[in-house]
């Protein structure tokens, strides 16, 4: 008999936009409650949180103080950290586990009250490894267009290629109301090869949007599941790993073989069960049109650099949203992409729903694109 799954019960995405002139814990908070009246079910009954960020509320132990406060001053029973993705992929195995009934992932960021970037300019401490030091003045942007104009150039990827990724997501975005993009047309390949250089050589069109926003996303276990009013979403598999910080510490740009990105892959299908051929619906982190090419890779879903090529092939559809090139990108955006995922197995993306779809995976990374990734593999219920 299979074990009974963890399952998603309760999504809720705040305001996407430019300026949210609110609080990011303000936002969270809503997120919280909206995700709550998404399941039907209270906020006395979560027990368990995995803050995305959780630099505003100080160190890790604060964090679980802080949010036992909010969450009505008792006792949590789990406190995680980590990517969205990562995070839903932990909650559930605390749920099967019996450690939690009930955990809510969160985000929020908002510029108005953000926490300052890091500043790659300062000297960084000695690495305890050896290897090369952050470059001295590259942010995260300079150093994903360092790995994309050697992933095109190894591959012999044509920029016209990857605008057609582009083209793609602001199309889906046209059907979806929510998305930033929404009403401001179609986008032709022309366009954006013609769009601003950002970083040779991805152009302002190749690169993700820039807004403040949050989202909600609760695990249950199986038997609180049953009380929810939605219908539920089933964790089949998840995975997180990280490597260096950024791509520049990294002693080979396309070292895909042993990455993080395809590790976490790896490890939630291998968990799930199930054949990468019978996912119907992806949610790809898209900080790039060159990083979505190469996640269908590294996912295993065809050999490194034919990903352009599978992308313009019927398989699974790929951020029915838009993504964060035409949805929204609120920071860390993989819950975006979950939320998306969910109510595609749900069956609720109206106007945008892509029909018969059972299975769905996502994926998430961050820090110059491959050095932390998450990887988790859903099925509707």
């Amino acid at each position: 008999m299979d074990k009974p799954r963890a399952q998603i019960v309760g999504v809720y995405r705040t305001e996407q936009a430019i300026d949210v002139k609110r609080s990011a814990a303000s936002l969270q908070i809503e997120a919280i409650k909206g995700a709550l009246d998404d399941a039907g079910l209270a906020l006395s009954q979560i027990d368990g949180v995995v803050p995305v960020d959780p630099s505003p509320y100080g160190p890790q132990p604060s964090v679980q103080m802080y949010w036992s406060e909010q969450l009505g001053e008792r006792p949590l029973t789990y406190l995680e950290l980590g990517s969205a993705v990562g995070g839903v992929a932990k909650a559930a195995v605390a749920v099967e586990a019996g450690m939690a009934d009930l955990i809510a992932v969160f985000w929020s960021r908002t510029s108005a009250h953000g926490e300052p970037s890091r500043d790659w300019t300062e000297r960084q401490p000695d690495s305890l490894v050896l290897g090369a030091p952050p470059l001295h003045g590259a942010d995260a942007g300079a150093v994903r267009a360092m790995w994309a104009r050697r992933y095109m150039d190894t591959y012999a990827i044509r920029a016209e290629y990857l605008a057609a990724v582009a083209v793609d997501q602001r199309h889906k975005a046209q059907r979806n109301p929510q998305a930033l993009t929404y009403g401001l047309g179609e986008l032709t390949v022309d366009e954006v090869l013609s769009s601003p250089m950002r970083y040779a050589p991805l152009r302002e069109l190749d690169t993700a949007l820039d807004n403040d926003g949050g989202y909600a996303v609760l695990v249950a276990s199986s038997a609180l599941a049953a009380e929810a009013t939605g219908r539920g979403v089933s964790v089949l598999g998840g995975a997180e790993a990280s490597g260096p910080t950024l791509l520049s510490s990294t002693p080979d740009l396309l070292g895909f073989a042993d990455g993080p990105v395809r590790h976490s892959a790896f490890v939630a299908f291998e968990m799930a069960g199930v054949a990468r051929t019978d996912i119907g619906v992806l949610g790809l982190w898209d900080d790039t049109t060159a990083t979505v090419a190469n996640a269908v890779e590294q996912l295993g879903l065809c050999r490194v650099g034919e990903g352009p090529a599978f992308l313009r092939q019927a398989g699974p559809v790929v951020n029915p949203h838009g993504g964060m090139l035409a949805d929204s990108n609120c920071g860390e955006s993989s819950g975006l992409h979950l939320i998306e995922v969910v109510r595609q197995l749900r069956g609720t993306a109206e106007g945008r729903q892509v029909p018969g779809v059972e299975l769905g995976a996502v994926q998430a990374q961050s820090y110059g694109s491959h050095a932390h990734a998450a990887t988790i593999v859903l099925a509707r219920t």
